[in-house]
């Protein structure tokens, strides 16, 4: 065994490097003769690398980590784009040398990649360019990398540009070391962790790079908690990497940042430049041998179909072990007459040979026997022949007597029983055989096999001239014993060979359908061995390409360098304390968003309720002079309590990490919600103004009621691929639900279950300590509140929290609600987070200004760009976030937009679309710095809000007051036009009116069927129409299920991935049409409202003239709540065989046919399950909403009624006194100065 290439003198090093070389010529051209040319093609870079002799370092990451700007900073120069929105679309490798570029295009199939040169300056532009560029190769004056150091910059991984994967993979082949980069607030994002789990499969020394230190806050979070919190992530998800390093590129002197540490680093790694060169050449290798191994699978793809349509659907494994059970059936049958009789024979001799039938008293009476039958015996002293042969006969009986007793206890039962249970056991054995002896007939022939001794047969037995004395007694009892034993023996395996007989021919029959399904399954047989020998002859030839390699020592270890572990006790807290807004950093975060006059603060606009209150206050007022208008009175005071009491809901969006916590605490101006780059909010955080005797700062913590949180423990469950029966099987009892987690290991779970898998987790160790406290409700202070919200051991029990918190904006009436990330894993979340868009009055969307636009994020705005034609008002408003880490002006009008152009995309259009920081806005605001609060984007977000809630929003408020003294003004003109008229008159109005409300309240009754029938058809078209935007979007949650870096080669079992993915799509496409479901709900309910409308305005507006001055108020809006579906809830399993026949191997489903052909099959079995359900439930929804159109007209027809009836009653009131007419003049003339 050679020496270790790591303690090898440089010398020898070279001489390995230089054997990988020769093996990789050879590998290139043994793939090239095989007629592999990608593999061929891949060997020949990793050999013309190795003769390169320089190290290459991968930098990949998410988009928008800062990879670019990375490379850049290490090259000292602006060399590469760099951009919060996607930028990088090709591979660039840069090194140290005069300024240079080449770029690399797409090659077409057998020719070879035109190159082209081009001036450094123009790299901006080509380096966008995936689709005609393949590669750009860049030499610059670049001291850092030397001469023995190639970086390259890669996409980001999370793309939906599938060119942009396919270049950053394609890289990984030629890295020698990998540097995966992530920003602060996204490190722990599955994404990044997905990827760098699939670099284990690589084999490649990987560090990971936390971009963005210097966004830290130590007062929010504990530095140490965070390093904690990454480090046991990494281990959940089995990841290894040689060292963790933080970056701050904006604040290179940061205390956090390890900028001089990451430069030593890649030193280091020069000085190790041929031993992982080395290592790397052979993690690639075997990599590519195993791709070449892939290869020659589909190559063999005929062949393996034609074998496979032998085999069947059925695994090779198990048809041979079909082929084995059958074998030993069949030997059994062959053989079953023969092994019984000789099972039989061997029980049957120990069970003679253990009984003993002649025991002592026996012997005794064989003893009188023998003396009978001695010549001389004779009876008395006179010779009688007749006593003396009755004599000799008694004693034989006596004898008889008792050897049979001893016969029948301790041998005829016991044989019967042997041979019954042999007979019953030959035919269960046998199987397709049955009884053919009836139990009566087995017993009758059992109990007729064995006679009885007769005491001439004991007579035989006694030999002449036998003595009479001890030893004769002895040798008697055992002559008699012996020969009864050889006769049962002789009787029972006469009784078993007649059984045996009986049925020998019935065995026959059994024996031939053996045969006939063995010969069967023979031919199966073959093709499992030809498959086998398929597989070995492609597992063979990949050994053949490993065998190449030079021998290497596997005790050798390669020591990488690593970085120090940062304390951030070394630092102090100043060190660590928040920034300050700098001259700088208020140029750089001006945007282009339009200017607003500076007014009211946001609190002051949202008065407008109290404006409203005022009025109808100020109204009744006047009203209780007339005692006839008192009722009209307290109605007015009613509302006007109810707009006073009205709060103004705010409600937050957005996917974790986003800043929705931190955005909310700079609206408050006070830190708070606890924020963190890890998922913090799990249930839904409430800021309010303190009620009761609460005190600000305390909280209301409302526990799940113990259904919800059985709820959700059995969703998650099912995202682990429990099917239904696994969790009804463990009842109620939670404390099972939650140990069935056990069952599932991290690798068996598809990548957007783990978060279920955690949330299983912390339930599982929290519930000694919270499962008791389900259901409750209770106050607590700030700092507990915190551990409720944010520590998932705790939150994850929690359904709400209320935070009481006096500032000017919840003593507005404001509140303010923080929903989980939009990619929460809760169930219930999806469903909460509907009623927020709909209900609240106003829906803030955050989004992270260097990663904007996550998954999680497009869904919700599928969503939201679905209902928002159908709010009376435009309430949405979209925050960039983070704001203050662009670069220069002009980049933060890129991105905002291209968020304007994501917007658009999801039918959003003309968005309100606000840039801000909310870090220093609340830093501003705590500091009270005017300057720096504009800076920071807020206050142009918050006077932009202002206008809304005081003259949009608020507007609503007044005008429904003004509209409400506008309705009893128009009821005062009419009672004075009445006035003049006489009592009759006035008594004859208000009896028509009175029979016309009674009119009204029966009519809603008489609704005829045409009038439904416009809701109905909508009904049948919205349905229609939300299965159809589902339906257009099944690619994208195919592509999201069944994704490349899950269904990996990687040792893990693909058969259960496969599943896992499967169950994945049921998810999202679930997920997607409850969405849809809610959204089409919403849009019934205004079109029944407009119907409403309608109806009863057809009503006034056709009676008008009968009305006598009435003038009605419309009821408020009625809601329309629409049953929903459990998706795919049906107990149908995912098909493993079609599966599994369509996936094969990843190349195969990736890169040939499989993905295409699983996903045509599974769009049409799903959709066919679907159908169902969708038919099923429009019947429900066209029954929930024709009964509620009725039940809403019949409530609004008996309300106005009820007006009318009022209206009458209160007008006879009013003129029948003496002088009333005076009192109503003069009310009307204040009354004026009031609806002026």
């Amino acid at each position: 065994m050679r020496t270790s290439a790591v303690e090898a003198p440089m010398k020898e090093q070279h001489n390995v490097l230089d054997a990988y070389k020769v093996t990789l010529a050879r590998m290139s051209g043994l793939t090239a003769e095989q007629g592999d040319r990608t593999q061929a093609m891949k060997f020949g870079e990793l050999e013309s690398k190795l003769d390169q002799g320089r190290l290459t370092v991968a930098f990949c990451g998410h988009f928008s980590a800062g990879k670019s700007t990375l490379v850049n900073a290490l090259c000292g120069a602006q060399l590469l784009p760099s951009s919060p929105i996607p930028t990088s679309a090709n591979v660039v490798t840069i090194m140290n040398g005069e300024p240079a570029a080449e770029m690399v295009f797409h090659h077409r199939e057998g020719q070879a990649s035109p190159v082209r040169q081009i001036a450094v300056d123009d790299l901006h532009h080509f380096a966008v360019d995936g689709e005609g560029v393949a590669a750009i190769q860049v030499s610059y004056p670049i001291p850092l990398l030397g001469d023995g150091m190639a970086i390259v910059d890669t996409p980001g991984v999370d793309s939906t540009d599938g060119a942009h994967r396919a270049a950053t993979e394609s890289a990984l082949h030629l890295a020698d070391v990998v540097c995966y980069v992530t920003d602060y607030n996204h490190v722990q994002s599955e994404v990044n962790f997905r990827f760098l789990r699939s670099l284990t499969r690589w084999g490649k020394p990987t560090y990971l790079i936390v971009n963005q230190i210097d966004k830290h806050r130590e007062e929010q979070l504990k530095f140490a908690d965070f390093q904690s919190s990454l480090e046991q992530a990494l281990v959940s998800w089995d990841i290894d990497v040689a060292a963790t390093i933080y970056l701050s590129l904006r604040e290179k002197e940061h205390p956090l940042s390890q900028w001089g540490e990451l430069q030593q680093l890649l030193q280091s790694l020069q000085a190790l430049n041929v031993p992982l060169m080395t290592r790397s050449a052979e993690r690639s290798a075997l990599y590519l041998a195993e791709q070449f191994r892939e290869t020659l699978h589909q190559r063999n793809e005929q062949r393996r179909d034609a074998i496979l349509e032998r085999l069947g659907e059925e695994e090779a494994s198990t048809i041979r072990v079909k082929h084995e059970q059958l074998v030993a059936q069949l030997t059994d049958a062959d053989n079953a007459g023969i092994a019984s009789r000789e099972r039989l024979r061997v029980e049957l001799d120990r069970l003679l040979s253990n009984a003993n039938i002649t025991p002592s008293d026996t012997r005794d009476k064989a003893q009188k026997v023998l003396e009978a039958m001695q010549s001389s015996f004779k009876v008395g002293w006179l010779s009688n022949a007749a006593k003396t042969e009755a004599e000799r006969e008694r004693r034989l009986q006596e004898l008889a007597a008792d050897f049979n007793s001893q016969i029948t206890a301790h041998l005829t039962g016991h044989i019967q029983e042997l041979l019954r249970k042999e007979a019953k056991a030959s035919i269960d054995a046998e199987g397709t055989i049955r009884a053919k002896v009836e139990e009566q007939r087995l017993e009758q022939s059992l109990e007729q096999a064995f006679d009885l001794v007769t005491a001439d047969w004991l007579k035989m037995n006694v030999k002449t001239g036998a003595g009479a004395e001890g030893q004769a007694t002895l040798h008697y009892a055992s002559e008699i014993s012996n020969g009864l034993k050889a006769l049962y023996r002789k009787i029972a395996l006469q009784w078993f060979d007649q059984l045996e007989a009986g049925r020998k021919s019935e065995r026959e029959g059994y024996i031939v359908t053996l045969r006939d399904q063995l010969a069967q399954l023979e031919q199966r047989v073959e093709a499992a061995k030809e498959l086998e020998l398929l597989e070995q002859e492609e597992f063979d030839a990949e050994a053949s390409l490993v065998a190449l390699l030079p021998e290497r020592d596997v005790e050798s270890v390669l020591k990488l360098p690593t970085t120090a572990k940062l304390d951030v006790d070394e630092f102090s807290q100043a060190k660590l304390s928040t920034q300050v807004v700098t001259e700088g950093d208020s140029q750089k975060l001006k945007s282009d968003v339009p200017a607003v006059a500076a007014g009211k603060d946001t609190s002051a606009s949202l008065g407008a309720s109290q404006e409203a209150a005022s009025l109808l206050d100020q109204a009744a007022t006047i009203l209780e002079q007339l005692s006839a208008l008192h009722s009209m009175a307290e109605s007015l005071k009613i509302k006007a309590e109810r707009f006073k009491q009205k709060r103004f809901t705010i409600a937050l969006f957005g996917a974790f990490s986003a800043g929705k916590s931190s955005f909310a605490n700079a609206l408050v101006g006070q830190s708070v919600l606890p924020v963190s780059p890890n998922p913090t909010t799990a249930a839904i955080n409430r800021i309010l103004a303190p009620i009761g005797d609460e005190k600000s700062g305390t909280a209301r913590i409302t526990m799940k009621s113990r259904d919800a949180f059985l709820a959700d423990v059995s969703h998650s469950l099912r995202r682990l691929g429990f099917e239904q029966s696994d969790i009804l099987g463990c009842g109620q009892d939670l404390m099972k639900l939650l140990a069935l987690q056990d069952q599932r290991s991290a690798d068996e779970v598809h990548p957007r279950g783990r978060p279920h898998l955690a949330f299983l987790k912390a339930a599982l160790k929290g519930w000694t300590e919270y499962g008791s406290m389900l259901g409750q409700q209770f106050v607590v202070e700030e700092a507990e509140y915190r551990r409720y919200a944010a520590e998932e051991l705790a939150s994850c029990f929690v359904a709400e929290i209320d935070l009481y918190i006096d500032c000017p904006l919840t003593r507005s009436g404001a509140v303010l609600v923080d929903t989980p990330g939009a990619d929460s894993i809760n169930a219930r979340h999806t469903g909460v987070a509907f009623e927020y868009i709909k209900n609240a009055d106003a829906v803030l969307f955050v989004t992270y200004y260097n990663h904007a636009f996550t998954e999680a994020d497009r869904e919700f705005l599928n969503q939201l760009g679905s209902v928002k034609d159908v709010f009376e008002l435009d309430k949405m408003f979209f925050i960039i976030n983070a704001s203050d880490l662009a670069s220069s002006h002009e980049e933060l009008l890129a991105v905002q937009q291209h968020v304007g152009t994501q917007l658009q995309k999801h039918g959003i259009r003309n968005p309100r679309l606000y840039p801000v920081s909310s870090l220093l806005g609340l830093q501003a605001k705590q500091q009270e710095d005017q300057a720096a609060i504009e800076a920071a984007g807020m206050s142009a977000f918050e006077q932009a809000f202002s206008i809304f809630a005081d003259e949009e929003l608020g507007g609503l408020a007044v005008a429904a007051a003004h509209k409400e003294l506008k309705h009893i003004d128009h009821l005062l003109e009419s009672w004075l036009q009445s006035a003049n008229a006489d009592a009759a008159s006035r008594e004859a109005k208000a009896a028509r009116l009175q029979a016309k409300a009674k009119q009204w309240a029966e009519r809603s009754q008489l609704l005829p069927s045409a009038a439904v029938q416009p809701l109905l058809q909508e009904v049948n078209e919205q349905q229609y129409h939300l299965r159809q935007r589902v339906k257009f979007r099944f690619n994208e949650h195919f592509n999201t299920a069944f994704h490349p870096s899950v269904l990996q080669d990687d040792g893990r079992d693909l058969k259960k991935l496969l599943v896992a993915c499967h169950a994945d799509l049921e998810r999202s496409i679930g997920e997607d049409i409850l969405q849809e479901l809610r959204a089409a709900g919403l849009r019934l309910e205004g079109t029944m409202n407009q119907m409403l409308s309608h109806m009863i305005s057809g009503w006034i507006e056709g009676e008008s003239s009968a009305l006598e001055g009435f003038s009605p108020e419309m009821e408020q809006r009625a809601s329309l709540e629409m049953p929903l579906l459990s998706p795919f809830e049906d107990g149908v399993k995912a098909n493993s065989k079609l599966l599994w026949s369509s996936f094969r191997s990843p190349k195969h489903f990736f890169e040939k046919e499989g993905k295409a052909s699983l996903k045509d099959q599974l769009e049409v079995s799903l959709y066919q399950r679907l159908d169902v359900q969708l038919a099923e439930m429009k019947d429900a929804w066209r029954e929930t909403a024709a009964s509620t159109l009725q039940q809403s007209l019949t409530s609004a027809s008996h309300a106005l009624a009820e007006q009318l009836s009022t209206f009458a009653v209160s007008l006879s009131e009013a003129l029948l006194k003496p002088g009333d007419e005076l009192k109503l003049a003069k009310l009307k003339a204040e009354w004026a100065n009031v609806v002026k």
